[in-house]
């Protein structure tokens, strides 16, 4: 592997991959605090509060704008700058009213629309209100995370990647704050969840005003325009419409966990969410680093017609994936439970041994579609770098009938109370397995491969690329490496377990097994003559 073709992607993830691991050390920090300053009641409706103004802002913002916008403005910018900012300045203006429209219809319709995701809060009392007032809170998200989505396509595409990937460390400060204040009785008393709503608020206009220099420096900083008629801006919106679809079913996929979360008790939500979010480490720190980092190198060698350069980075990018993907859903698996209540377990009337089992189990089956969630996204990347989002949309929507049908498999009869009865019936006669909520988690990796699945033969049919001999070699080593450092890491646990409560304790013998395990793996690719060791000791030092 020619490690040069990987350099700009190596570079631009690099960046992208040091914030993101600021953010998300954070984001761990601050679901800790929420974990043991609130209720698992309480938890359940601010996460399913926060997950309706995000799903609508992954729809329009990053999950389609962003994806859309890349190869267009990247376009532009190859035939004039001054044609790039006036569409940017147009785009903005567009993002602008639409994250508005949004907004106030979000506020206005609040109490159906949690009616609508989690129909299982009205079995609980108190909890379908609590959810409909914090919506009301945090649905102006949405307007500040258009925009930012927009700032980030144009600053990756020039080059910039630190801005944009440092900009949820201010929302998870932010949240870290509020809690405090909750804590604290500030603001709201009677509720001190509350708070948590102008915290989102306060976290999403400082996220654009951090953009806002980084695009003045660049001359590409927002002016009064809208050419709505420009050639531009109409491939644009003929780029979003599949895309937004292709978002949207990713989205309905954890939609369709939430919702039926809400009917298998208190805590729920919240135990998905805490495993979600653990996996989210690893994925935002290498997957979505990588995915982002390759997107404007995917674009510009596709633009070119460089069929070679293009095969060799698509699969240099692919191959690092895996290189940080198995060896993280090794860990994760065999330290699911343990990793849970050393992280999360510190005061035990608020996050107990039922708490710490339940999210280990979610975390184990969350952890299985590591892998497959970034080849996907890498394969994602090359279409959307030849302007095609229509394979990438196919792809999403049957991803979301295998979790659909998945979900209905493995979670158990669901209560009667909230459901048609015919709907109930037909769900309880269609059940294999009474896993519960962690069936849901399972559902999604199941997903996650099929869709990785159907993006590989997308690559292979549309573009011609495909796996030789010598890549499958590849892939026999970073599975045999992985492999080994499971092994050991189980033995370790055997003589060696981790305390499954928050402590000093717990906490070094975790980072010890972190560290061990990380050079066994080093060690084996070195042993088994993997090309990938110098590109990934490279990014790990970078780290």
């Amino acid at each position: 592997m020619s490690t040069s073709a990987l350099a700009p992607v190596a570079r631009s993830s690099t960046q992208v991959g040091a914030a993101t691991l600021v953010s998300r050390v954070l984001g761990l920090g601050r679901d800790i605090v929420l974990a043991n300053v609130f209720e698992r009641g309480v938890t359940d409706a601010f996460f399913m509060a926060f997950m309706i103004p995000n799903l609508f802002r992954r729809l329009v913002g990053e999950g389609s704008l962003t994806t859309a916008f890349v190869p267009v403005f990247t376009g532009c910018l190859r035939r004039s700058r001054d044609e790039a900012r006036r569409f940017f300045s147009t785009t903005w203006a567009l993002g602008a009213g639409l994250g508005l429209a949004i907004t106030l219809g979000g506020i206005l319709l609040a109490d159906p629309l949690v009616s609508l995701f989690a129909p299982g809060f009205s079995l609980e009392p108190g909890k379908h209100a609590l959810t409909v007032m914090l919506l009301r809170l945090c649905f102006p998200y949405i307007f500040f995370l258009v925009l930012v989505a927009l700032a980030m396509g144009a600053l990756n595409a020039l080059g910039h990647f630190l801005a944009p990937a440092i900009a949820p460390v201010l929302l998870n400060l932010s949240l870290i704050t509020g809690a405090a204040l909750g804590a604290a009785g500030f603001f709201f008393p009677a509720q001190p969840v509350l708070v948590l709503g102008p915290a989102v608020i306060v976290a999403g206009a400082l996220q654009v005003a951090l953009q806002l220099p980084f695009l003045s420096a660049r001359g590409m900083l927002p002016r009064p325009a809208l050419e709505v008629r420009a050639p531009a801006v109409r491939r644009l919106g003929t780029l979003m419409l599949p895309a937004v679809l292709g978002a949207s079913v990713f989205q309905l996929n954890i939609l369709i966990s939430r919702i039926l979360a809400s009917f298998l008790g208190s805590g729920a939500v919240s135990y998905l969410y805490y495993a979600d979010r653990l996996l989210e480490l690893p994925l935002g720190i290498f997957v979505v680093a990588l995915g982002t980092g390759s997107l404007p190198t995917f674009s510009r060698l596709a633009k070119a017609g460089s069929q070679a350069a293009l095969r060799e980075t698509f699969f240099g990018t692919q191959f690092l994936v895996l290189a940080l993907a198995l060896p993280s859903t090794v860990g994760l698996v065999l330290l699911s439970e343990p990793l849970m209540g050393v992280l999360f377990s510190w005061r035990v009337e608020l996050f107990d041994a039922v708490a710490v089992a339940g999210t280990g189990r979610a975390l184990f089956l969350y952890a299985l579609g590591l892998a497959p969630i970034g080849v996907a996204r890498i394969c994602v990347g090359l279409c959307v770098a030849h302007e095609n989002t229509r394979d990438p949309a196919r792809a999403a929507v049957f991803s979301l009938l295998v979790n659909a049908g998945a979900a209905l498999l493995l979670i158990g009869p669901l209560p009667p109370e909230g459901l048609p009865a015919a709907l109930a019936f037909l769900q309880s006669w269609w059940t294999v397995l009474d896993l519960g909520y962690p069936g849901l988690a399972l559902a999604a990796s199941i997903a996650s491969l099929a869709n990785a699945a159907y993006l590989g033969l997308v690559v292979r049919q549309r573009y011609g690329i495909r796996l030789r001999r010598p890549d499958f070699e590849r892939l026999l080593r970073l599975v045999v490496a992985s492999a080994v450092m499971g092994v050991v890491l189980g033995a370790a646990q055997q003589f060696w377990p981790v305390p499954p409560e928050a402590s000093l304790r717990g906490f070094t013998r975790l980072g010890s097994y972190v560290a061990g395990g990380l050079a066994v793996y080093l060690l084996m690719l070195r042993v088994l003559g993997s090309p990938e060791l110098e590109a990934l000791v490279r990014v790990l030092r970078r780290r």
